[in-house]
């Protein structure tokens, strides 16, 4: 979207590459607040309190929380507990489940290392990434690969 002139997204990866900046869709359109998220508790806020809205916003802010929430901790138990805050945060969002869903599968493919919690700007780009219908809903230029995840993105399931 433009403002003033200018090209904006509704979320972003902040500078410090360990925090997430969004828009405050509440003060819209009387005010423009950007507000930024630095702990799993701020992004389910967010998330609850209808400062981020939309499908795809929705479940960006939720696969950026993951990421925020296992700054404090990178075990299993940590990846559920996150899961579980987030998707209490609006349980029938779809896009929410997805998000969480694919998190899951992409950080479990990682392995262990000495540098964990790398920031969010060092994940696999598979990490951070939209999914494609997603994508098409926020009319929003798919990645290459857009092409052959969607007909897995359709069939997900929530195992969160």
């Amino acid at each position: 979207m433009k403002v003033g002139g200018t090209a904006m997204r509704s979320i972003w990866l902040e500078p410090d590459g360990w925090s997430v900046g969004i828009i405050d869709q509440t003060r819209l359109p009387h005010a423009l607040v950007t507000d930024r998220l630095t702990t799993l508790g701020e992004a389910g806020k967010a998330i609850r309190a209808m400062r981020v809205r939309g499908a795809p916003l929705i479940g960006a802010t939720a696969a950026y929380g993951i990421c925020l929430a296992l700054r404090d901790g990178a075990s299993d138990a940590a990846l559920d507990a996150a899961c579980a805050i987030l998707a209490a945060t609006r349980p029938t969002a779809i896009n929410l489940r997805w998000a969480l869903d694919d998190m899951r599968r992409s950080l479990a493919a990682l392995p262990p290392s000495g540098g964990w919690p790398p920031p969010i700007s060092a994940l696999p780009r598979s990490a951070t990434r939209t999914s494609p219908s997603t994508m098409r809903s926020a009319r929003m230029a798919p990645p290459s690969s857009a092409k052959r995840r969607s007909a897995r993105g359709a069939a997900r399931r929530s195992t969160c």
